[in-house]
């Protein structure tokens, strides 16, 4: 159980958590696309390109930047 803490692989898993995620949301964001859920989609691709780690944003950065979207997303109705 030792190899749990190497930082290495803990930022490798994060790594892929993060691009599985974004592609999710992109792939989200493709099934709302329409005149209705334009604001919806819009809002899922946001989320994407925060998430997204070629962004370069500082993780906890990038962390209250997801939070707050997501407070807001539930906010508005976006995740019922």
């Amino acid at each position: 159980m030792r190899y749990l803490y190497n930082p290495k692989l803990l930022d490798t898993i994060e790594l892929i958590v993060e691009i599985l995620i974004s592609v999710a949301l992109l792939i989200a964001a493709i099934i709302k696309f329409g005149i209705p859920d334009l604001n919806q989609a819009m809002f899922y691709i946001v989320l994407a390109v925060i998430m997204s780690p070629l962004l370069g944003l500082q993780r906890v950065t990038k962390r209250y930047l997801l939070v707050t979207g997501f407070i807001l997303g539930i906010f508005v109705g976006y995740f019922r």
